[in-house]
């Protein structure tokens, strides 16, 4: 019984136990399933989360724009005339672009083992990499995610979007598989492999081929690939141009040629003979960037016309810019080197630029551009001494409005009016004071000196550079409105500006030297404005031509004009009295030169624009803000002018100006302008007969002959009170009468205001009406000396007539012309 009971109650206690256990496992079972239920609840809940935002970093991210998909940081190249380099262009990154074709297969096979061995497998991105770069995101104090194909480092540099997030992954991940469908896997290593930034302020391996190893990316060995190849991942640690990196770099160097071995890439004799090469890195005085700090005035004004034309196409000014800097650019100037040299020569030598003036601490400044017949800038100078910065260009920046003086008048008057056919080099203007503000004001325009000529011809007075004759000429012969219009016609719109002070070359709006240069090309292209070009072409980095200058000309006067033009201003610098010189005994002999002089009122400005049958050059010299040259400074111009031309024209061979058909020559007075007579030859002040160029039809005929030269008898004891000797009378004897050549004006000339300064010629003009007034029949003695005392004269009435009535009377029948009755 107490066995059986022993026994029931172990089978209870076993069975209490048994429930209990299974108790206990339905509650942990039931704790687990609520914890998986939980788990996977959140699991859904997170994921779902993860999936929203994903797929909202997915639709917010913007594909790339053709803008970014354009790669920049290239080196832009500029060349000269040759075709030869003249500088580098870049900006903050040193890049230059090289075809895929171009870059050696060990360095591709380089770049893709190191740094993404799938690269040719996956769709641009790579799961394996992001599962490690998960994991890698969630280790306490990880800095870098790791994980990103050449493709996703394409997308960042594409971008510019470094930032170390979520989103930006995701959003980079979706780019790489769009760039992926779009691009092949070359156009992508490519891409990368002109992207890369390789330390030194290198962008690409052209860049970084030519800095670390001083030669094409083409020409690299193995060896020299691996090492380019192991500079990208950590550039400061790689670089092979400090001790440390040096070091660095040849490890590095190893590890990437046993991951080419490994995969294939390379044999094992390959793999051994790269690792045995000495790798010669270049000297570490390596290249550095040339940027707008220190490029030459020439590049300054290549920039802003590859620029301005550029935005004509449409592209924003900050493009352009970007384009012109880290383009990858090349762009074919017009420049000459050896006419650039010498004007840097010139516009670099101290003597040429006193010393800093003491009232306005001001150094003069000075500026050039010469240009050749057909528009193309050749050379161009922008201040005084080296280039120090980015100073103002004053050579062609439109800031820079300086008055041009006498040197506008060939282009606002003379060339106009010959064209016109107003005037003809020989057309006479009387050079007499004026006052064409009004007589209250005084006379205007007056004359540098002062002083006034009389009868003057256009030549002469362009020769001597007379106001007076320019003022009529502009204002009663042209007229504004012509002046205007031709201004229009060589660039420089002037219309606000109809005031008799243009005339004069006096601008409320100035110009500088390549507008003045520009608008006397004309003169020597046969009569046609071309608008100055700096450049001819530019190509992209792939060697499209994106630019490409032709010339843009307008006809501005008809070669005969021109070649008149270019005629008289050859007076200017080789005939006496001419107010320059020109080029002097060159290598192959005397260069033909033409050109004018320019001073501004109070000699703020001093110009020379002249030329040659080979290039037009324009010098302006003064001060930035207006200081009064002095007599010292005074032939500044010309002198820079002069001493530059001489070494551009050193080994020219000697040509004269083309003269056209059209032109005739006829033998002139030069103070009539018509056919000279044997007269014209005996002019007092020397022969004033010349051969005058004369545009077909505007010649003088045979039979108009000079009319102001004449011949009159005149005592030479007899002279009025300037010393000119009076017309010779009945009585006077023949031993005191000589023949000589006056002058008889057209139009005579009459003092406008008393005390005004007569012309030069007045002292030749026939005396009409003024005879001898010493000779007569007798010398008729003063009354005094004849009587001593002389009696009051009664009335004719008086019965007491005086006897001396009877003697005046006899006198006045006898000298008739002395006396007269009411002289009595």
């Amino acid at each position: 019984m107490n066995s059986r009971t022993e026994t029931a109650s172990r089978r209870t206690q076993k069975s209490s136990k048994k429930k209990r256990t299974n108790k206990t496992g339905r509650i942990i079972l039931s704790i687990f399933r609520v914890i998986v239920f939980f788990a996977v609840v959140f699991s859904v809940i997170i994921g779902g989360i993860l999936a929203g935002m994903t797929l909202a970093y997915v639709a917010t991210t913007e594909d790339l724009t053709a803008e970014q998909l354009v790669l920049t940081g290239f080196t832009t190249r500029v060349y000269d005339c040759n075709g030869n380099e003249i500088m580098a262009l870049q900006g903050d990154k040193n890049r230059e672009m090289v075809d895929f074709k171009d870059i050696p297969q060990d360095l591709k096979d380089a770049f893709v083992a190191i740094e993404d061995k799938r690269f040719y497998k996956h769709p641009g991105i790579d799961v394996k990499r992001i599962a490690g770069a998960v994991i890698n995101f969630f280790k306490p104090g990880a800095s870098s995610y790791g994980g990103s194909t050449i493709t996703q480092q394409v997308i960042k540099n594409l971008t510019g979007n470094d930032e170390r997030s979520v989103k930006r992954k995701i959003q980079e991940w979706k780019l790489a598989l769009s760039l992926e469908r779009n691009l092949s896997k070359d156009q992508i290593l490519e891409l990368y492999l002109n992207l890369i930034y390789m330390g030194q302020n290198c962008y690409g391996v052209q860049a970084a081929a030519q800095t670390y190893f001083n030669k094409d990316v083409s020409e690299l060995t193995l060896a020299e690939c691996a090492s380019l190849a192991g500079i990208t991942n950590l550039p400061g640690k790689y670089d092979p141009f400090t001790e440390k990196g040096r070091e660095n770099n040849i490890k590095r160097q190893r590890i990437i040629l046993k991951e080419m071995l490994d995969q294939g890439y390379i044999t094992e004799a390959e793999y051994q003979k790269a690792i045995n090469e000495e790798l010669k890195f270049a000297e570490s005085n390596k290249r550095t960037a040339e940027n707008a700090s220190n490029q030459p005035y020439f590049i300054d004004q290549v920039v802003k016309d590859v620029k301005r034309d550029l935005m004509a196409q449409g592209y924003s000014e900050e493009v352009a810019i970007r384009m012109i800097y880290n383009g990858g650019l090349q762009i074919y100037t017009t420049m000459d080197p050896d006419i650039q040299k010498a004007m840097d020569e010139v516009f670099t030598d101290e003597k040429y630029f006193t010393k800093v003036n003491k009232k306005t601490s001001q150094t003069p400044q000075a500026a050039m551009v010469i240009m050749d017949p057909n528009g193309y800038v050749r050379a161009l100078y922008g201040g005084s001494g080296e280039k120090i910065g980015a100073p103002l260009n004053r050579a062609s920046d439109p800031q820079v409005q300086r008055q041009p003086g006498s040197t506008f008048k060939p282009i606002a008057i003379y060339g106009p009016a010959i064209n016109e056919r107003r005037i003809t080099a020989a057309t006479i203007v009387d050079d007499v004071p004026v006052y064409m503000l009004g007589v209250d004001k005084g006379a205007y325009p007056n004359n540098f000196d002062y002083s006034y000529a009389g009868l003057t011809t256009i030549r002469n007075a362009i020769k001597r550079s007379v106001n007076v004759v320019a003022a009529k000429v502009w204002q009663d012969i042209l007229g504004p409105d012509l002046s205007l219009e031709y201004l229009d016609k060589v660039n420089l719109n002037r219309d606000n500006e109809r005031y008799l002070s243009l005339a004069l070359g006096g601008l409320n709006q100035g110009v500088n030297p390549l507008q003045m240069a520009a608008a006397y090309v004309p003169f020597v292209s046969k009569g046609i404005y071309y608008e100055p070009m700096t450049y001819t072409k530019v190509l992209d980095m792939k060697g499209n031509v994106i630019l490409e200058k032709k010339p843009k000309s307008t006809i501005v006067y008809d070669e005969t004009a021109a070649y008149v033009m270019v005629d008289m201003l050859k007076s200017v610098v080789s005939e006496s009295g001419g107010t320059a010189v020109g080029l002097g005994q060159l290598q192959n002999g005397k260069m033909p030169t033409a050109g004018k002089t320019g001073t501004t009122s109070q000699n703020f400005d001093k110009w020379f624009v002249g030329f040659s049958p080979y290039y037009v050059g324009a010098v302006w010299y003064g001060y930035d803000y207006n200081v009064s040259i002095s007599s010292a400074e005074s032939n500044r111009a010309l002198q820079i002018w002069h001493d530059v031309m001489e070494k551009v024209h050193e080994k020219l061979e000697p040509i004269p100006f083309a003269e056209p058909e059209g032109i005739v020559r006829k033998r002139i007075c030069i103070y009539s302008g018509k056919i000279a007579t044997d007269l014209c030859a005996s002019d007092p002040r020397g022969s004033a007969v010349r051969t005058e160029l004369f545009i077909k039809g505007t010649e003088p005929s045979d039979d108009n002959l000079c009319d102001v030269h004449v011949k009159a008898r005149v005592c030479k004891d007899s002279t009025d009170a300037n010393g000119k000797s009076l017309l010779a009378g009945e009585y006077c004897p023949e031993s005191s009468v000589e023949e000589k050549v006056f002058i008889r004006r057209p139009v005579p000339y009459v003092p406008v205001k008393p005390g005004e300064k007569a012309p030069a010629d007045l002292i030749y003009e026939l005396p009409e009406g003024e005879y001898c007034n010493v000779h007569g029949p007798a010398e008729v003695p003063d009354l005094e000396d004849i009587v001593d005392d002389i009696p009051d004269i009664p009335n004719e009435n008086s019965s007491n007539r005086n006897p001396w009535i009877d003697f005046f009377d006899e006198l006045d029948q006898t000298f008739p012309r002395i006396f007269r009755r009411d002289d009595r």
